[in-house]
C-alpha cells in the first residue's frame, strides 16, 4: 500500500470547514491580489448589459407591439357626441312657507343639489326612458357595431390611407324625434320586459359620461358609440327627456314671507352692531391683536422662533452626544469613524504609507543601516507618534462641541419656558376674542343672505320654472376619438421596451458566470494569465481574415494554433509570457493545468501552452495526468498502449515511454497510458515525485494535465507536486461558486496558483471590444506577425 502524502493535509486548523466559507477567510497565494479594488459602476457596463441581449429586447419589443398593433385595430372606430346643458339652483328652495318658517342660509348653488342633479343623469330610470323613446332594443345596430372587426381587415385598416369613419350607416337618416309627454313617460314593465332592456341599460349607462365643467352650470353630457349617427340621436334625447323630467319634478308655488324676512333683516342688523361694540371693547381690553395676521401677534411668533431654535438645538446636542459616548466606548479610537474620516489623519496614514514603502524597497537592496534607510526611520517615527495622538485631539474635539451644544440647549430653554409663560394668557384672551369674531361673521353672512334672497322673492314671477336648459345640442361626429390607436401603440413599444430591458438586467443578475477579467479579479482574487478567444469567433470588421481553427472541419486543440496570425495564437503567446514572468527569479518549470469542472478547455490549454513554451526552444515534456479521462494522445494522434501508468507500474525506461512531435523536435509527449482502477493513489505516490524530479533534470519545462479539481482529487494531489497551478475557466459558463470552491480546495492544500486562464471567451461582445479591435487593426494587415515575437518575449522572461 502506497504511503500517504502529508502536504494533501490542509493547512488550516484540524477543524473541518467548509470549502463555501467566506472569500474574506480564504488565504491569498500572491501579493497584491488579497484585496479588490471596488470601482464606480459606469453608464457603460450597463449599456453593455443591455447590448449584450439585444436580440431579446427586440424580439419582446416586436412581439408585443405587433400584437397591440393588431389588437387595436381590431377594435372599431369609437365616436363621441356632446350635448351641453345649463343647470340653475332652484329659486324657491331656500325659504318655504308653511306652519313654520325654514331658512337656508348656504350659498346659492346648493352643492347637494347638483350632486343630485348629476346623479339623476345617470339613473337606470333616464336610461330605459330613451331606450323606449328610441325604440334601442329593436335596433342592430347599438350592438351590432361595438364587437371587434376580423383580423384581415383589422391588416387593412393598419394600411389604409383613408383614416375617417369606417362605421356603417344607419338606415334612417331622419332627425332626432321630437320628446313629447307621452313618449317620456315610464310605463309600467312587466319582469320579463325589464331583464330584456337590462343589457341595453347597461351598455348606455357604460358609455355615458356626465362631465360638470368647474365654476360654471354647465355640464356636458358625452356617448361613444361607433355608429356616428346613432350616437347623436342618443345624447340629444337624453339630454331633452332630462329637462322633461326635471319639469315635472318642479313645483309651480311662490313663497310669500316678505314681512318675515324684514323682520328678521332688522333684527340681525341691531345685533351685528353690538358685537362688533363688545369684539372692540375686549380686544382693546386684553392687550389682542384685533385682525388675525402673523405680523400682528409678535408674542407667538417669538414662541415659534425659539420652539423651532430649541428642537434644533435639542437634535444637535443629542447627535454630537451619541457620537461622543460611541467614541468613549470604543476601545481602539482608529475604529471611531470621526477619526477615520478626519482629514488629518488621512493625511499622516498616507504619509506613513509611502515612507514604508519607501523603506521596504530600500531593503530589498540594502540593509537596515543604511543611510537612507535610518533617513527615512527618522522621518517615520514623529508621523507614528503623531498618528498615535490624533484620535485622542479628534475625541476631544468631539467632546467640546457636545458640551457647548449642551449649554446652548440650556439657555434656549429657559427662553422658550419664559416666553411660553407670556404667551399664555394671551392666547386665552385670543380664543374669546376669535369666537365672538366668529359669531359676527357668521351674523354678516346670514344678513347679506337674507338680504339677497330678499331680492330674489321680490323678482319672482308666477311662471313656471325651468332652471334646465340645453346650451349647446350635439351634432353628428365626423371623426373618431379612440380608440387611442397610437398612444396605445407608443405606450406598449416603451412597456415593451422598458420590461425587455429589466428582463435583460434579471438575466444578468442572474447569471452566476465568470466573463471577465474583472470578474476573476472581483470573485476569485486571482491574476489573469490570459484571455483566449473562442475558437468560432469571427473578425468583427469587414475585411479581416476569418480564424483558420474555426473555418475547417480539424477542432482539435492543435488546429487553434496553426495560423500564427490568428488572435487564438496570440493569445496563447500572452499566455506563455505571463507563466514565464509569474515566479520571481526563475521561470516555473513544472506547470500543473487544471479547472474546477469537466468541459472547460484544460487540456487544449495544456496542449498549447507547452506547444509556445516549446517554440522558444526550450526542452518541454507534456505530460497526461488525466488518468480518467485522457486526450492529449488523441489531439497528437499518436499511441496511447504505454505511458505513465506503466512507469508508475514499475517500468522503468523512461525514453520508451516518451513520444515525440514532428513539427516541433523539442516537444516530447508523455500520455497516461492504460488506464488504471486508483488514479489517485498512483498520482499521489513516491514513484510520481521521483519522476518528475528526474524529468525536471533533463526538460526545461513539464506542463501536466489534470483532472477537474471538483470531481476528483488528482489536481489536489498533483499540485503539491508542482511549482505552480493553472486554473483554467470557461468564459461565460462556469460558476463563480464551483471555481472559488476548486480554488479553495488547492489552496487548503498548499498549491501555488500563477492565475486564471479565461478561456473561448467571446470576443465580439462589449466587454471585449477594445480586444477584438486589436486583433482587427494588427492582422488585417497582408503580412504575417514574426511568430518568434513571443519567443524572445519568453526569453526575456526567463533570463530575469
Amino acid at each position: 500500500m502506497m504511503s500517504q502524502d502529508n502536504r494533501l493535509l490542509p493547512l488550516s486548523s484540524p477543524v473541518d470547514r467548509s470549502l463555501d466559507r467566506p472569500l474574506s477567510e480564504i488565504p491569498q497565494t500572491k501579493p497584491g491580489y488579497g484585496a479588490t479594488i471596488t470601482e464606480p459602476t459606469h453608464l457603460r457596463e450597463y449599456l453593455n448589459v443591455v447590448l449584450k441581449r439585444k436580440w431579446l429586447i427586440l424580439s419582446l419589443v416586436l412581439v408585443v407591439t405587433l400584437l397591440v398593433t393588431i389588437q387595436m385595430y381590431r377594435m372599431p372606430s369609437i365616436y363621441e357626441a356632446a350635448t351641453t346643458i345649463q343647470i340653475e339652483p332652484k329659486r324657491e328652495s331656500v325659504l318655504k312657507t308653511g306652519k313654520e318658517i325654514v331658512i337656508n342660509t348656504g350659498n346659492t348653488k346648493d352643492p347637494a343639489y347638483i350632486n343630485t342633479q348629476l346623479r339623476l343623469l345617470e339613473n337606470p330610470t333616464l336610461a330605459r326612458q330613451v331606450i323606449k323613446t328610441l325604440d334601442l332594443q329593436n335596433n342592430p345596430a347599438f350592438f351590432g357595431g361595438q364587437s371587434q372587426t376580423g383580423f384581415i381587415a383589422s391588416l387593412r385598416r393598419i394600411f389604409s390611407l383613408d383614416k375617417k369613419a369606417d362605421a356603417s350607416k344607419s338606415d334612417s337618416q331622419a332627425a332626432v324625434p321630437v320628446v313629447t309627454e307621452t313618449e317620456v313617460k315610464d310605463v309600467q314593465l312587466t319582469l320579463d320586459e325589464m331583464e330584456r332592456l337590462e343589457p341595453y341599460e347597461m351598455t348606455l349607462a357604460a358609455n355615458l359620461t356626465v362631465e360638470p365643467i368647474a365654476g360654471t352650470n354647465l355640464v356636458t353630457l358625452k356617448y361613444r358609440h361607433s355608429n356616428p349617427e346613432l350616437t347623436q340621436k342618443i345624447v340629444n334625447t337624453l339630454a331633452d327627456t332630462f329637462i322633461y323630467n326635471n319639469i315635472e319634478r318642479e313645483t309651480s308655488g311662490t313663497q310669500n314671507a316678505y314681512k318675515v324676512l324684514s323682520e328678521k333683516i332688522a333684527e340681525l342688523q341691531l345685533t351685528i352692531r353690538r358685537q362688533e361694540e363688545q369684539r372692540v371693547n375686549y380686544a382693546q381690553r386684553n392687550n389682542v391683536p384685533i385682525d388675525d395676521k402673523p405680523s400682528s401677534n409678535l408674542p407667538a411668533e417669538r414662541l415659534a422662533m425659539l420652539s423651532t431654535q430649541l428642537l434644533q438645538a435639542e437634535n444637535e446636542r443629542k447627535n454630537l452626544q451619541s457620537l461622543y459616548e460611541a467614541s468613549a466606548k470604543e476601545t481602539d479610537p482608529n475604529s471611531i469613524p470621526e477619526v477615520q474620516d478626519s482629514k488629518r489623519v488621512q493625511e499622516l496614514r498616507t504619509k506613513l504609507d509611502t515612507l514604508k514603502q519607501k523603506r521596504e524597497e530600500l531593503l530589498q537592496v540594502y540593509t537596515a543601516e543604511w543611510p537612507e534607510v535610518k533617513k527615512i526611520d527618522a522621518q517615520i517615527k514623529p508621523l507614528e507618534e503623531s498618528l498615535t495622538k490624533a484620535p485622542r485631539e479628534v475625541v476631544a474635539a468631539m467632546r467640546t462641541r457636545f458640551e457647548a451644544a449642551l449649554a446652548k440647549e440650556a439657555r434656549l430653554r429657559s427662553s422658550y419656558h419664559q416666553q411660553l409663560g407670556e404667551t399664555r394668557g394671551q392666547n386665552i384672551a385670543g380664543i374669546q376674542l376669535s369666537q365672538m369674531s366668529s359669531d359676527l361673521e357668521t351674523n354678516r353672512q346670514n344678513y347679506n343672505l337674507l338680504r339677497a334672497r330678499l331680492n330674489e322673492i321680490e323678482n319672482t314671477t308666477t311662471e313656471k320654472p325651468n332652471n334646465i336648459s340645453v346650451t349647446n345640442a350635439a351634432r353628428t361626429p365626423r371623426e373618431p376619438v379612440g380608440p387611442p390607436r397610437l398612444r396605445t401603440i407608443i405606450l406598449a413599444f416603451l412597456l415593451s421596451l422598458g420590461a425587455g430591458i429589466g428582463l435583460a438586467f434579471l438575466l444578468d443578475y442572474l447569471d452566476d458566470t465568470l466573463k471577465t477579467v474583472d470578474d476573476v479579479d472581483r470573485y476569485l482574487h486571482l491574476p489573469s494569465l490570459a484571455l483566449i478567444p473562442s475558437r468560432h469567433e469571427r473578425p468583427r470588421l469587414k475585411g479581416r481574415r476569418a480564424v483558420a481553427a474555426g473555418d475547417g472541419a480539424d477542432v482539435t486543440a492543435l488546429a487553434l494554433t496553426s495560423d500564427v496570425r490568428s488572435p487564438i495564437a496570440e493569445a496563447y503567446r500572452h499566455l506563455r509570457t505571463s507563466l514565464l514572468l509569474s515566479s520571481a527569479g526563475q521561470p516555473p518549470k513544472t506547470i500543473l493545468v487544471t479547472s474546477s469542472q469537466p468541459s472547460e478547455g484544460k487540456t487544449t490549454t495544456a496542449i498549447n501552452t507547452a506547444i509556445m513554451l516549446a517554440q522558444t526552444g526550450a526542452d518541454v515534456l507534456l505530460v497526461d495526468c488525466d488518468l480518467r479521462r485522457p486526450r492529449i494522445h488523441a489531439n497528437f494522434g499518436v499511441s496511447n498502449a504505454r505511458g505513465l501508468t506503466n512507469y508508475l507500474s514499475g517500468e522503468r525506461d523512461l525514453a520508451a515511454l516518451l513520444q515525440e512531435y514532428d513539427k516541433l523536435p523539442n516537444l516530447k509527449l508523455l500520455t497516461s497510458g492504460p488506464i488504471p482502477p486508483n488514479p489517485a493513489e498512483l498520482l499521489g505516490s513516491n514513484e510520481m515525485r521521483r519522476l518528475l524530479g528526474t524529468l525536471g533534470e533533463r526538460f526545461t519545462h513539464i506542463v501536466i494535465d489534470s483532472p477537474p479539481a471538483i470531481s476528483f482529487t488528482d489536481a489536489s494531489i498533483l499540485s503539491t507536486l508542482v511549482d505552480g497551478v493553472m486554473l483554467v475557466v470557461h468564459g461565460g459558463r462556469s460558476s463563480r461558486a464551483v471555481v472559488r470552491r476548486a480554488r479553495q480546495q488547492l489552496v487548503d492544500v498548499g498549491a501555488n496558483i500563477f492565475g486564471v486562464v479565461l478561456n473561448n471567451v467571446k470576443l465580439e461582445s462589449s466587454d471585449y471590444y477594445y480586444y477584438s479591435g486589436y486583433y482587427s487593426n494588427h492582422y488585417d494587415d497582408d503580412g504575417a506577425p514574426d511568430p518568434t515575437d513571443g519567443a524572445s518575449t519568453a526569453g526575456a522572461g526567463r533570463a530575469s
